[in-house]
């Protein structure tokens, strides 16, 4: 069937060729399809992924788990090697009266996000490098530890000699302590230099030697009630004070651990404590840096924490 269209000059209706119309709706169609391709695309990429991109979008979950695991680990590593280096100098201070010899090594431990790793190759070689000189720290103190262990050994004796237990069986902190250092004083209540430290203890609560040596005094004091001073040789002395009976004689030899008094209340006390002192050539040393021997790292800086942040001694 033919199509007519009317013309407007000539006022009369003509008939339209079939080869425009049949290039006209090729054009139409031609057109409607890639438009509806495009979207089709669109809309398929939106929401389906080709193999390649769930694999890579696995990869790419894995790395950044891995990623925030090591960096994790990095700093738990960080973490445990300042407490080493901390009891490492502790024990070579307290012990062999010198200091460790430094490693020089220096590293740190950063938060990147996956975005940057991607795009910044460098992140990796950071990582490695950090890695690689955690591990040599890490021998390294390995090594000083060896050595620090064939010192004792080569002298038993001077190390049984040297005060590094707590007086008092306190080894999960149950009993509250306060530091050296300047306190208020709890009768005269003005700043005063505290000289040891003190265990809130109960009445009667067994005291131990804490090293080998031998019974050097034991006195009734207006200030320190009923004390006993051990001389453990080599410059250290120990004090312990406000006792409410001395289980030792002057003279007598004691070995750490050896049960020598029981705590009491007795002279310039608040309240039934023990005060502990630690001596050094004359000295005063923190007796919380001597307790190497029986707490960890993170136990001695939990009492060293606790200790500090009372203002107030017991005597």
């Amino acid at each position: 069937m033919n199509e007519w269209k009317y013309d407007e000059q000539s006022l009369t209706y003509k008939k339209i060729k079939k080869a425009k119309r049949i290039l006209r709706n090729c054009i139409v169609y031609f057109i409607s399809s890639i438009v509806l391709s495009v979207i089709y695309y669109v809309i398929f990429a939106l929401t389906i992924d080709t193999e390649q991109e769930k694999q890579l979008k696995k990869e790419y979950t894995y790395l950044e788990s891995a990623y925030d695991s090591l960096n994790t680990s990095l700093l738990k590593a960080k973490y445990v090697l300042e407490h080493l280096k901390q009891q490492d100098t502790m024990i070579y201070r307290s012990v062999f009266k010198t200091n460790p010899t430094e490693s020089g090594l220096t590293f740190e431990t950063r938060n990147f996000s996956m975005a940057s790793i991607m795009e910044n190759y460098d992140i990796v070689n950071t990582t490695s490098a950090t890695i690689d000189q955690l591990v040599e720290r890490v021998w390294q103190n390995i090594t000083k530890i060896e050595k620090t262990i064939s010192e004792i050994n080569a002298d038993k004796t001077k190390f049984r000699n040297i005060p590094a237990i707590q007086p008092v069986e306190n080894k999960n902190l149950k009993y509250n302590s306060v530091s050296i250092g300047m306190k208020i004083h709890p009768f005269y209540r003005i700043p005063k230099m505290h000289t040891g430290l003190d265990y809130t203890v109960p009445m009667n609560t067994k005291v131990f030697a804490t090293a080998d040596g031998t019974v050097e005094n034991i006195i009734e004091d207006a200030a320190k009630g009923t004390a006993i001073y051990i001389n453990h040789g080599n410059g250290y002395t120990t004090v312990y004070a406000h006792l409410a009976k001395a289980l030792v004689s002057k003279g007598a030899n004691v070995k750490r651990g050896k049960l020598i008094a029981l705590s009491g209340d007795s002279g310039l006390s608040i309240f039934p404590h023990l005060h502990y002192e630690v001596w050094k050539n004359g000295k005063l040393l923190n007796p919380i840096n001597c307790f190497f021997a029986e707490l960890n790292p993170v136990q001695l800086k939990e009492m060293i924490y606790a200790s500090s942040n009372i203002g107030q001694s017991l005597d």
